[in-house]
């Protein structure tokens, strides 16, 4: 039976370069106390030295934003949701010609379940890459020299306090044959390559794949609901998903700005 599709779907092509990196940014949580100010400031000095061949995904929970009728206290941040929402324009403004997928997160969308007022659509309008949201689900597609590359994007939900949890839940989001499904919200530094095995009944072939599950980690400093439930206690980091750009040696790994 036909319908709406569950993903939304946007296609980059990428102009000639050896190697591209798509920075993966989530969880920033802007205006919590425990935002790691100088991870923040080593990801924008990454991108304006490598803004030539580098794009950016937004994958939720770009705002703290706690409400008073959401969970967390108020003490928990130092800016008010709209002081959050302002910060967030102030730094993607000059970014945002390199952006080419946003997503909501769960943190996000308190506004909208309060007030019906989407706080990404709105950020999206401001900075001029309305195009670029995806709501909750997308894939965002790169052609790089006769390369294809896909990336499905979502926040994620649920629990994950463990790497083993973050990971059942990557396989149980997965909806595409994307080569990466890309994850936030669990706050957990994770990347790991499988392989998918195609069958091209044409040339009577089967081809090997490489895929990646990626949790892209957080900007943040264990917060006290993790300390609170005894989560575990990691460093913050930002992953780089790196796509060759050379025509014939199509490759995809993993990195990450710590």
């Amino acid at each position: 039976m036909g319908g709406e599709s569950l993903l939304e779907f946007i296609r980059k092509k990428l102009k000639p370069h050896k190697e591209w990196n798509i920075l993966c940014l989530n969880d920033w949580h802007l205006g919590s106390h425990a935002v790691n100010e100088e991870l923040k400031n080593k990801i924008l000095s990454f991108i304006d030295s490598n803004r030539e061949n580098t794009r950016i995904l937004l994958n939720g929970d770009l705002f703290h934003n706690i409400t008073k009728h959401s969970k967390g206290s108020q003490k928990d941040q130092h800016l008010t949701p709209q002081e959050q929402f302002d910060l967030a324009v102030e730094i993607f403004k000059p970014y945002a010609d390199l952006i080419d997928g946003v997503t909501l997160g769960n943190h996000d969308w308190r506004t909208e379940d309060e007030t019906e007022i989407d706080l990404m659509l709105m950020f999206c309008k401001m900075i001029g890459i309305e195009d670029k949201y995806l709501k909750y689900r997308g894939v965002v597609g790169y052609s790089a020299n006769k390369n294809f590359y896909s990336i499905e994007m979502f926040h994620g939900t649920g629990s994950g306090a463990t790497i083993a949890a973050a990971e059942r839940n990557l396989k149980k989001m997965k909806r595409s044959t994307a080569d990466v499904m890309y994850c936030g919200h669990w706050h957990k530094e994770y990347a790991k390559p499988y392989k998918e095995y195609h069958i091209d009944p044409y040339n009577h072939q089967v081809k090997e794949y490489k895929r990646w599950f990626l949790c892209g980690n957080t900007l943040v400093d264990t917060e006290s609901y993790a300390k609170k439930f005894s989560y575990d206690e990691s460093f913050p980091s930002q992953a780089v998903i790196k796509l060759s750009g050379i025509k014939g040696k199509r490759s995809i790994e993993v990195e990450w700005i710590r």
